[in-house]
């Protein structure tokens, strides 16, 4: 009742483009460094510890996996799979219930999931691992799970047209500003489609989850990504992979995939492909064209003889000069 009222006078006392704040009024502060990267959040007078830019970026060696909930990821077994580095998505944390997945990165952009499955972003939180999110997604999180909950990292972002606590921006405000200029890959000369390679500038939504994990995984470093589940087709009739028809939540993906998740996944795979980035897709049945990331079947990555081995612990964070020690990798990878 009293978050209602909140919402009700932010509403009357700002006008429409401070809108995306009303969930974070009046209780969160925010302080950004000289470069505008979100370095430190107080919610409810209670400051959160997050991770640090230094901590995570970096070149890297080996493949990301970016784990989505789309059906097909019924079909890999994962017990089989060679991954070193895996980043999960929404629901994905349910994949543990069926085999022993090792999550180090994750990525939740939308507070009514957190709202709609507790019961999965409780899992997500309580690992070790980084989850980036936005600041309306962890105020989400801290109001509905106690400080014991939390075993994970956060690392706070924004959309690059509605940064947190400041008024949103339009495309042409955003595209003018040199910083954001340097480091966005913006589709044509007008509009609201892009890629970022610089997530603490801000990140395009993409319309899915997916398309931010990208984002992320390429910011970390990663230059080979595995995508998991991205099927993208029919999504309001066909349930996630870790639900029924009966316990399916609601979804935009069919209504948005053509004017804006199918053009923002086909800008990225030109932007990125000329960065030298390999982007491959698991899903054979993704609503993606082979012409935007090529399709592969998983079990293809069993046979490639990067897949076969990982550095010992340590060995990607000092550098590309440095030789590492390689072992078998079993099922998972450390690294």
């Amino acid at each position: 009742m009293i978050s209602t009222l909140l919402k009700l006078v932010y509403r009357y006392s700002h006008t429409a483009k401070w809108r995306h704040n009303e969930r974070l009024w009046p209780h969160a502060r925010i302080e950004r460094d000289a470069m505008g990267t979100i370095e430190r959040f107080v919610w409810r007078s209670r400051a959160v510890p997050l991770a640090r830019r230094a901590e995570l970026q970096h070149l890297r060696r080996l493949p990301c996996h970016i784990i989505a909930s789309g059906p097909s990821v019924a079909d890999i077994d994962y017990e089989a799979l060679p991954m070193h580095h895996v980043m999960g998505v929404n629901g994905a944390i349910a994949l543990t219930d069926r085999a022993p997945v090792k999550f180090n990165f994750y990525c939740i952009l939308d507070a009514g999931f957190v709202r709609q499955r507790p019961d999965l972003a409780r899992r997500v939180v309580a690992r070790d691992l980084v989850l980036f999110v936005t600041p309306v997604v962890l105020a989400r999180l801290l109001d509905m799970f106690p400080a014991s909950a939390f075993g994970c990292r956060f690392y706070l972002v924004d959309d690059i047209f509605k940064r947190a606590l400041e008024a949103a921006q339009t495309p042409e405000v955003v595209r003018a500003n040199a910083q954001v200029a340097a480091s966005a890959a913006f589709q044509g000369e007008h509009g609201r489609l892009g890629y970022s390679f610089d997530i603490d500038n801000g990140f395009f939504h993409g319309g899915t989850v997916a398309y931010f994990a990208l984002q992320v995984a390429t910011w970390l470093g990663f230059t080979e990504l595995y995508l998991h589940g991205v099927d993208l087709r029919d999504a309001a009739q066909t349930p996630r992979f870790y639900e029924t028809m009966q316990t399916r939540a609601p979804t935009r993906l069919d209504a948005e995939f053509t004017s804006l998740i199918e053009p923002s996944f086909r800008h990225a795979a030109a932007v990125l492909r000329a960065r030298g980035v390999r982007v491959e897709n698991l899903s054979r049945a993704s609503a993606l064209g082979d012409d935007i990331f090529a399709k592969i079947d998983w079990r293809s990555l069993r046979r490639r003889s990067l897949s076969l081995v990982v550095p010992e612990a340590g060995a990607e964070s000092t550098g590309l000069d440095a030789t590492p020690t390689w072992r078998s990798t079993g099922t998972h990878g450390r690294a």
